[in-house]
Order: structure tokens, then C-alpha cells, then sequence
């Protein structure tokens, strides 16, 4: 049987999360949440992670200072921002070393294919 894959999706609007989990769920993966940067950076730690979602705006830590957390522990996941404004420039989040910024709004069933594609492709 082959290992279930574990995304992390995080994001401060509980709808986006209900959205990225339940689709998530349909196609197999296992879904872990968080709904900030710095507690998604506990879930990274304290879990094996296969790939990162997460908004880049957000109270209690953005989505930018998680993903440089992240590559600071020397991970090397296929980890995806989404947002709707934001102040960095589409330079600065290249500069990240990420798969892909997603800007909302977005087709859900593009996204989730684009991502479990990604993910897929490494087993």
C-alpha cells in the first residue's frame, strides 16, 4: 500500500482551509491544518510533511517568514503560497524558492491538481 501523503495547508479564513481540506481528503491525502505561520512551523516540526499550502497574509505570523523557517530547517518540499494582496513583489517570493504563487481568486480543482501532481510526482 502506498504511504499516505501529508499536506500542511494553512491560512487565517476557516473557509479556505474547510476548502482546501475536504479536497484534499477526497483524493487521499492526510490533512494537517494551522492557521498562522508560527503555529504551522510546530506542525512542521512535530510532523513528517510531504507539501505546504499556505496563505502568505496572516495575523500571528505570515505565510513568507513560515516558508523561510521551513527552508532554514532544510527542508526540501513542494510548498505553494496563496494570496490575494500582498506587499511582497512576485521577485521576492521567486526569491523563496517556492513551486508556485496562487492569487485568488482561484479554480480549486486547477490548484488541487497542480498540487497533488506535484507531490505525486516524487513517489
Amino acid at each position: 500500500m502506498k504511504e499516505q501523503k501529508v499536506i500542511l495547508c494553512v491560512d487565517d479564513e476557516a473557509d479556505i482551509l474547510e476548502l482546501f481540506r475536504d479536497e484534499f481528503l477526497d483524493i487521499g491525502f492526510k490533512v494537517l491544518e494551522a492557521s498562522n505561520g508560527v503555529d504551522a512551523f510546530e506542525v512542521f516540526k512535530n510532523n513528517k510533511v510531504d507539501c505546504i499550502v499556505s496563505d502568505i497574509r496572516m495575523p500571528g505570523g505570515d505565510g513568507v517568514s513560515f516558508v523561510k523557517n521551513v527552508k532554514d530547517e532544510g527542508a526540501d518540499i513542494p510548498i505553494f503560497l496563496v494570496t490575494g494582496f500582498s506587499d511582497y513583489t512576485a521577485e521576492d517570493l521567486s526569491g523563496l524558492g517556492v513551486n508556485a504563487v496562487i492569487f485568488k481568486p482561484f479554480d480549486l480543482e486547477e490548484v488541487v491538481e497542480m498540487i497533488s501532481n506535484t507531490v505525486n510526482k516524487d513517489s
